[in-house]
């Protein structure tokens, strides 16, 4: 494998996921904990993936949908990513581009991410390591429930309170 960079902290893993997107051009796949998607809005990543996507860019996301983040994911939503929810990611995330560039983390005990937090993430352009990651991403999707479902349930929960 191809040497990569080890990134301690979460803004740097930000920062480089965002890099990862922009330099993107027909697809990214991302695996995240709530926490970072709800930071990943002060990095412009809402705007960045929707002209992604407008680009002709796709891009698929598995993310813990609750109560608390439906709203952002319907923001992924409307700009045309294609997101499910699993109860099963929490503790790793990764963010790979065009089958090449990626970065991922398993963080064991984290249970809310700030830009501050200090992670263990590695940042890498071996393709072979990505198509590792995409295979692990495959399979935690082909299990996550599509968001459009996770929310029609939160909904009907949120109704029978």
């Amino acid at each position: 494998m191809a040497s990569g960079v080890v990134i301690n902290g979460v803004r740097d893993a930000l920062a480089v996921a965002l890099q990862i997107l922009e330099s993107a051009q027909e697809e990214l796949v991302w695996l995240i904990p709530p926490s970072i998607n709800s930071l990943s809005r002060n990095y412009d990543f809402v705007e960045k993936a929707r002209a992604f996507i407008q680009q002709g860019g796709a891009s698929r996301g598995i993310v813990p949908i609750s109560q608390a983040n439906v709203g952002e994911v319907q923001m992924s939503l409307k700009n045309g990513e294609d997101v499910r929810h699993s109860d099963e990611v929490h503790e790793l995330f990764m963010y790979v581009g065009d089958r090449q560039q990626s970065i991922s983390a398993i963080n064991i005990g984290i249970d809310e991410y700030t830009l501050d937090t200090p992670v263990t993430a590695f940042w890498s352009e071996d393709p072979t390591y990505a198509e590792y990651l995409l295979a692990s991403f495959e399979n935690a999707w082909s299990q996550a429930v599509p968001a459009e479902k996770r929310i029609q349930e939160l909904e009907q929960e949120a109704g029978q309170a």
